[in-house]
């Protein structure tokens, strides 16, 4: 029977690009696009077909409560209030999330676990919907012990972004834990930096950052260590961060109007996105090191779009490995087969992924 997903937050950038995905990878799954916009929700579904616009709120509490039969939700707006996850929970529809930060993230978990819900609920707010955490999880598959796992990733300042993404930079200066010569340890913001040469042969300094990976990547490996280090494709602005955040200026600059890290980087309409993921650790009694990189020439919004799709699969049972009831995160589950869908959907949409040491 084929299934039907509502996509809330459809037509926005990332939204909108799992939908056209979704219809070209599942042509038979009928789309409904939510949201408050409902011109634009109607306007991508007459152009995907078999689809239609649903308004939806997540402000208010019952956002669902117009509509039946749905199979899963994919979310794809900030839920601050968390109602439409609660709803999901309650009439055991499958959740999928990509767009909460840390906090909202581990709120979103534990108001899954106290749920017990009867449908999967995949938080994968990760790095590129937690595609690369996925192939990570894939160099360390075969290794009897994990001692290192780097995720590191070039930004391009003139690839596009939504609006949803307009906040960043807050908590850029503030210190967080991370999994650091087997112990969780506080680490600076920005620290740690390091030159990294990604596959379009660019070397570029990259800097410690915080997200939901820094602790999965080192969970889901049993890594000694672990890190997410992010760069930009040219000067250094990040470095000239550091500085700032060490005088202690940079939290009283993102207070001015108009001011936050998506200003100061000034996105543009589009541009490639890069990924080198490193695992080091021991098979057989002897070292290993494992590298991956991961090239989409069509940017951050489509890696993640393709990897929101993966996800999508795996709540709504339209992949070969499936989630089972109850709270998720990118690793959960993880199977080769799983793995290899990934792959061929990175293959089928231009985005080239490479695998070293395996």
């Amino acid at each position: 029977m084929a299934k039907r997903v509502l996509l809330a937050g459809g037509y926005g950038v990332v939204g909108a690009q799992v939908a056209r995905l979704l219809r070209k990878h599942h042509p038979d799954t009928e789309i409904l696009i939510g949201g408050r916009r409902e011109a634009e929700a109607a306007k991508l579904a007459a152009e995907l077909g078999n689809a239609r616009a649903a308004a939806i709120d997540v402000t208010q509490p019952s956002p669902l409560r117009e509509i039946d039969g749905i199979d899963a939700v994919g979310v794809f707006i900030h839920e601050n209030d968390d109602h439409l996850l609660n709803e999901a929970a309650r009439r055991g529809i499958a959740y999928m999330d990509i767009t909460r930060g840390l906090d909202a993230q581990l709120r979103g978990l534990a108001a899954a676990a106290l749920h017990a819900p009867a449908a999967p609920m995949l938080f994968t707010s990760h790095w590129m919907a937690g595609g690369p955490a996925v192939v990570a999880k894939r160099l360390a598959q075969g290794l009897d012990s994990v001692a290192r796992v780097d995720m590191s990733i070039l930004y391009y300042t003139g690839d596009k972004m939504g609006p949803d993404s307009a906040s960043a930079g807050a908590g850029m200066s503030q210190g967080f834990t991370a999994r650091v010569d087997g112990a969780w340890r506080k680490v600076g913001p920005l620290s740690d930096d390091r030159a990294v040469r990604f596959p379009s042969g660019a070397t570029r300094p990259v800097y410690r950052m915080n997200m939901g990976d820094v602790v999965t990547l080192a969970l889901a490996n049993g890594a000694s260590e672990a890190g997410v280090r992010l760069g930009l494709d040219k000067g250094n602005s990040l470095g000239a961060m550091r500085r700032l955040i060490r005088l202690g200026l940079w939290d009283l600059l993102m207070k001015l109007p108009g001011m936050n890290a998506v200003a100061a980087t000034k996105p543009g309409p589009g541009a490639p996105h890069e990924i080198v993921i490193e695992v080091d650790g021991e098979a057989g009694g002897r070292k290993a090191a494992r590298r991956a990189t991961i090239f989409d020439p069509q940017g951050q919004s489509h890696l993640t779009a393709v990897g929101a799709l993966y996800a999508l699969e795996r709540v709504a049972g339209l992949g070969p490995t499936p989630l089972g009831p109850g709270a998720a995160l990118p690793e959960t589950g993880f199977t080769m087969e799983g793995f290899n869908r990934l792959a061929a959907l990175y293959d089928a949409e231009g985005i080239r992924l490479a695998i070293e040491g395996v």
